[in-house]
């Protein structure tokens, strides 16, 4: 695992990790697995305007998961919600994420994802199908009281490959601990996440999230 974070000038930061493993196993190539996460990113905060937050992200994600998930559950590879990865998976994200402090207790932002990949059922048969997707979200944080915020996002997940959509709003609130750290809770009404690395609609229901910062 590596990352790296780079400070060009005042109003730019360069972002990069690299994520590498491969597993062998005894039992034959049924079991044998390879992970790939290659990330590159520009981080935009003007110190003459500092309202105005940006990240744009590059993501290279190739992954194919070693034991199988459905005949042999306990040694198949895990995602990180404990659950066997299904998908053998290709795939190239482009992402925008900005957002804009209106007043003191008010920001907007959003967040564009755009996922061009493959992915595969059969580790056997490697009969790759194309999985594109975009997600679009709205944002609004609301910072109410002196250590509380607020949130509120609206979701929409294009998948023309499946031609379907999917859409729904997601709420938290988040506590101030020191400068530093926030902690919240809050429910996602919609079943997918905002990683679009993530293949699986079983993320609907109640989370806990606990964020650091500089």
């Amino acid at each position: 695992k590596n990352n790296l974070k780079y400070q060009m000038n005042p109003d730019w930061r360069f972002i990069a990790k690299a994520n590498f493993s491969q597993s062998k196993s005894s039992l034959g190539d049924l079991f044998d697995g390879d992970f790939t996460e290659v990330v590159l990113g520009y981080g935009y905060r003007p110190i003459d305007h500092d309202r105005l937050n940006t990240l744009f992200k590059y993501t290279y994600f190739y992954n194919v998961p070693f034991g199988d998930p459905i005949t042999d559950p306990l040694t198949g590879q895990l995602t990180g919600s404990t659950s066997p990865s299904d998908f053998i998976q290709k795939s190239e994200i482009l992402s925008l994420d900005l957002i804009y402090d209106l007043t003191e207790n008010w920001s907007l932002g959003g967040k564009y994802a755009h996922r061009s990949g493959e992915v595969a059922l059969d580790r056997e048969n490697l009969d790759f199908i194309q999985s594109r997707a975009n997600l679009y979200i709205l944002r609004a944080d609301w910072h109410f009281m002196h250590r509380w915020d607020a949130l509120l996002e609206a979701r929409l997940l294009e998948l023309p490959d499946a031609e379907d959509q999917r859409s729904g709003a997601l709420l938290g609130i988040y506590r101030h601990i020191g400068n530093n750290v926030k902690f919240g809770i809050g429910y996602n009404f919609t079943d997918f996440s905002d990683d679009l690395t993530d293949l699986d609609f079983d993320s609907q229901g109640l989370f806990i999230n606990l964020v650091g910062k500089i």
